[in-house]
């Protein structure tokens, strides 16, 4: 193999892994002002939701693979964020990306999910909110429209914005 095609091989071996999970590429975005796509299904464990019957209420949609190193990391940090935040009106969906059930459930069951998730094997609901990879996150507020997002590790963002984030949300702001 030439010296050239070393280097092309390498660089989509880079590429490759650089975009296998969103970690390596984290962000904080947002689109404003937009609706939110429908999310309609059933759970992992099979009851039926619907992202519509959270109206007037936010909503963290959490996005999330089994596969993702980084969505194992910071889980407890979500689950401590759904502790505090359920109790004052905010909701959260998780939305499984690209697995099959047996290791989505593994998922939840291991990492203790303590909301509801919805599977989403070829990315439809996550192309929806312009969401790449997992893991990431999708801010709605309660009039059903999307504002903030983070793209990539929940570690570009501290607790104190994430709860300013989601207090944003409360006073529909």
């Amino acid at each position: 193999m030439s010296c050239a095609a070393r280097r092309a091989a390498s660089a989509a071996v880079t590429v490759l892994l650089l975009t296998a999970c969103g970690a390596a590429a984290s962000s904080h975005a947002a689109i404003t002002s937009s609706s939110r796509p429908a999310v309609t299904g059933r759970t992992l464990d099979g009851k039926a939701v619907a992202l519509a019957s959270w109206r007037g209420h936010p909503v963290v949609l959490v996005f999330w693979g089994a596969w993702c190193g980084p969505c194992h990391d910071e889980q407890p940090r979500l689950n401590a964020a759904y502790a505090r935040w359920t109790p004052h009106g905010v909701a959260f969906l998780g939305v499984d990306m690209r697995d099959d059930l047996g290791a989505a459930l593994t998922f939840q069951r291991q990492l203790h999910l303590p909301y509801a998730s919805v599977a989403d094997p070829d990315v439809t609901i996550a192309a929806g909110y312009d969401i790449p990879a997992a893991p990431a996150l999708a801010f709605i507020d309660a009039q059903g429209r999307v504002g903030d997002r983070v793209l990539g590790s929940l570690g570009v963002m501290s607790d104190a914005a994430f709860d300013q984030e989601l207090s944003g949300l409360l006073r529909g702001s």
